[in-house]
Parts: C-alpha cells; structure tokens; sequence
C-alpha cells in the first residue's frame, strides 16, 4: 500500500509539471507599439492636396508619459498644424484617466522635413495608465499638404512618414522604448514636364484715369520639371501706356494707374526656373475711361470690399441669407458731391420680384446709404440691386449684380465603398464650391457614426482656403478606420460633414445645410 502511495505522489508531480510546462503557455508583455494611420494613404493625391495622419499607440502598460516625433519627405510633403494633449479629442490620456494631462507640442521643421517631438503626460504623481490590448489609441493628429510627386518606390522613402525619438515612461521614471511602425504615403503619378502659365485679373474692371488699378496674378500656375514643382519666382509686368517694364521677384499683385483714357493692353510674363519652358506670357486689353462729367451716380457696397461693386453696372461679391447688405450711393455732378437728392435704392431677386424699395438723403459728401437683410429663405440665384436721383433735370442710375445664396455650398459627401469591414479604413470624399468672387476661409468638419448612431471618427479641418467662384469644384478626402468595438449594419451608418465660418464653439456659423451620406459596416470578412 506505501508503495503504491509513493508512486502515485511521484505521478502526480509529473503531470503537475507538465501541465504548468505544456498545458499553460508562458505569460508574456505585449511591447508597446507607435504607428502612423492609416498605414498607407493615397486618395489620388496631388501637388496642393491635403489630408490627416494620426500617431497611435498600443499595448501600453503603466505609462506616466509618452514623446513622439515624426520626420518626413520635404519635398513631397509639410505640415500644416497638428493636435496634440488636450486639444485632441478621444487622445490615450482623456479615453483611459480623468486626470488632468499636460501637452508640450514640437515644433514643424518644413524645411527639413519633421516635426521636433511632441509629449504628454498625466500632471502630478498618480500611476500610470494601461490601454486595452491591441487598441490604438491616439496621441497625434498631423494635418498634411502635398508639395510634391513620389516616385511610387517605398524603396527610396520619398513617401514615408516615420516615427522619432519616442519612448514612454511608467508612473517610476523607467523608460521604454517601443516598436515603431512607419506610414507610406503614395500620390498620383507625376504628369509629364510642363511649364508655367501666366494668369491675371483686375480690378475695377472698367477703371477711370488716375484711379488705382489693382492687377492680381496669384491665378498664374506654376512649372513642373517632372519630378518636382517649379514655382514661379518672376512677374514681368508692361501696362501698355509707355510706363515701361516693371520686374519684382514678389510682386504677384500690382497697382497701376493710367494717366489717360483709352484701350491698354496689359502683358505679362512669369518666370519658373527649371521648369522645361521657363516662361510664359498672357495679355489683356483693359478699357479705361474718363471721371463721370455733369450727373453721376455710383452704388457699392462696400462691407464687401475689394469686391464691392465700384464702377458702372459692376458686380459686388455674393451674399449669403440673413446676411447685412449696405447699400451706399455718391451723387455727384462735375465730380463735385451733391447734397440732399433724394436717392431711391431697389433690390430685386432671381424671381425679378422687388426684395426692397428705400429712399435717403445724400449728405454733404454726397453719399446716402441705406441697409436691408437678406431673408432667411430667398431666391438664390442673381440679384439686382439700383439706384436712382435726379441731378440738374436729369435721371442718372447705376446698378450692381450680386449673387445670393450658400456663400460656400457642400455638394456632397461619399463614401468610396458602400460597405465596409470592422478594422478597414474607410474613405470618404467631400465634395463642395464657393459662389463668392473671393475665396474664403472655411473649417471643415467630418462625423462618422455607426448603425447605432455612436460617433467613430472625426476631423476638423481648420482655415481650409476655398477658391474663388470661377475655379473648378474642389475635393478634400477623408479617412477613418473601423474601431472593433463598431456596432454593425443593418440599420445604416452615416457621415455627415460640414462647412463652418469657425467652430461653433469659437463662435462660427455654418456656411450652409450639412450633407450625409449612409454605407454599411459589417464584421471583418
């Protein structure tokens, strides 16, 4: 009987340390990991894009403190701005502790191509944080433009968006430095060599001698030598009325004037060194005319400025509903100003139905002015605003076409897929123009929520310059990945998106209606 107590006490240890040698697995730490995301990006990307990449980190244990940089193809891209610490919302620190963190942005080197590291940490003594295994957390948000091609080869780096000079700390002070993963940024095909091209516009269209004349080349193109943009460094200007040439390496924009009436033709010519055609010109004939003699009536509005209208049957820049309109009228007769005509003011809209019909006195510099809003729900469309006195017998007028309507107008926003898996990267593009004769600042905004309504991705685009009416419609890609906590479809998920003067929060106001888009998400494949 002891002897088989014996041997059943030795099988016992035998299949006690097998089971704690092969039955158990060994317990392992994962290694804490920063990434960029998405990994790859290429949206058909070009010279004057711009787009979002966010540094992530995962599979962290205890961490106090985390430090980051990245370093980049100057050539190919810059950095706008970037979130960091408290300002980014959902960030490691505000999803995992309540405590209050403190942020040390870096600072953006676009010469060199990197932005010097950023950091983060919780404020006082407290112990770290522990993020859940295998979720990414966000740290940075980098807000790129694309400057020029890449060759398409991830050999040469030319589109690589690499990690530096990160490590984390634990609540102790023990620093660790995890493994990093790098993103690859890829854009369209160079197209093949061009040279630049020469652009212009002025203003007042029909100018008067002696007036300033404000001619404007930022319109003009740059040159490309294959590989890489050449921007312009020269604009020649001749305005045709015996004045000469002018050559400035900076003067874009020029004010002139013509000493006398007549037809001038005005030349230009831009200069892009390393571009295969260096040069390009463009000309323009430009019809000045003499100051208004005898009754005269000129209407602007001028909280419009520079586009305000000035000069006969000139159009002001676009208004938006319930914006103000001041509408302001010079009487003068032999260049001199009038005092008190009675001067009628009349505003019709697409429809042709009068809007507003005011009346003022000119005051002793011959100006009367009068103010109306535009409603709330107006014909957009071309508007029509006249003015009208009487000045020695005679009946003089002046009118100014005006649009009304969203100053800037979201068209659309799309998803590129009708569907997409949990831990995919979804792409959506946001498509939208300016009716305004100038361009505009505006800030984005982009909202992705799954079939449960939760928000699962979000962007603002701040200070996003919208071109001029005039230019093509222009597009602004985003993306998003699906977390693996996303509620699935059916019911839809939806993207909204936006256009705000500023963030409401900041005080802005939307430009115009949001626009939503439905896709489906289901559970990866």
């Amino acid at each position: 009987m002891k002897e088989k107590i014996k041997i059943s006490a030795i099988l016992a240890v035998v299949l006690l340390t097998l089971a704690t040698f092969t039955v158990f697995p060994a317990f392992s730490v994962p290694v804490p990991t920063m990434y960029i995301d998405p990994a790859y990006k290429n949206g058909g990307l070009e010279p004057g894009d711009n787009f979002d990449l966010t540094l992530m980190i995962k599979d962290f244990t205890d961490m106090y403190l985390w430090q980051a940089g990245i370093a980049f193809n100057p050539a190919v891209l810059e950095v706008i701005s970037f979130d960091v610490g408290p300002t980014l919302v959902g960030d490691v620190f505000d999803v995992l502790t309540a405590n209050p963190t403190l942020a040390i942005p870096g600072t953006i080197n676009n010469v060199l191509g990197k932005v010097g590291f950023s950091s983060q940490g919780i404020q006082g003594v407290f112990p770290g944080v522990t993020g859940v295994p295998e979720v990414g957390y966000k740290c940075i948000v980098f807000h790129f433009h694309v400057k020029g091609y890449t060759d398409g080869n991830p050999a040469t780096q030319d589109c690589m968006v690499t990690i530096q000079n990160s490590f984390i700390l634990d609540h102790t002070g023990a620093k660790t430095f995890p493994a990093i993963v790098a993103g690859q940024v890829e854009t369209e095909a160079p197209p093949l060599p061009y040279g630049p091209e020469a652009k212009f516009s002025w203003l007042p269209a029909i100018p008067e001698n002696g007036t300033d004349v404000t001619f404007d080349a930022r319109s003009s193109k740059d040159g490309f030598d294959g590989t890489a943009m050449c921007p312009i460094t020269c604009w020649r200007w001749n305005f045709g009325d015996g004045t000469g040439w002018f050559n400035c390496s900076d003067k874009e924009v020029w004010v002139h004037q013509f000493a006398l009436p007549g037809i001038y033709t005005v030349f230009l010519e831009v200069y892009a060194p390393g571009a295969p055609t260096e040069t390009n010109s463009t000309t323009h004939d430009v019809r000045v005319i003499p100051p208004p003699m005898g009754a005269y009536i000129e209407l602007t509005a001028p909280d419009q400025a520079p586009v305000d209208g000035y000069g006969l049957n000139v159009e002001c820049d676009a208004f938006a509903p319930q914006q103000l309109v001041v509408l302001r009228a010079k009487v003068t007769y032999n260049l001199d100003p009038v005092e008190g005509k009675l001067v009628g003011f009349e505003v019709t809209d697409d429809n042709g139905d009068c809007v507003t019909y005011r009346t003022d006195a000119t005051d002793a510099s011959g100006i009367a002015e009068v103010e109306f809003r535009v409603p709330s729900m107006p014909a957009f469309g071309d508007w029509l605003a006249t003015a009208i006195v009487d000045v020695a017998e005679t009946t003089v007028a002046d009118t100014m076409p005006f649009k009304v309507g969203w100053i800037i107008t979201l068209i659309s926003v799309e998803p590129e897929e009708g569907t997409y898996h949990k831990g995919e990267d979804m792409y959506f593009t946001v498509t939208f123009t300016n009716i305004a004769l100038t361009s505009k600042n505006a800030t984005l905004t982009v909202v992705v929520y799954d079939a449960c309504g939760v928000p699962i991705g979000q962007v603002v685009v701040p200070d996003w310059p919208i071109e001029a009416r005039g230019t093509d419609i222009e597009l602004y890609d985003f993306s998003f990945k699906v977390p693996s906590w996303a509620f699935v479809s059916p019911p839809v998920a939806k993207v909204y998106a936006n256009a705000f003067t500023k963030l409401p929060s900041d005080g802005g106001v939307p430009y115009c209606p949001e626009k939503s888009a439905e896709f489906m998400i289901e559970r990866i494949p």
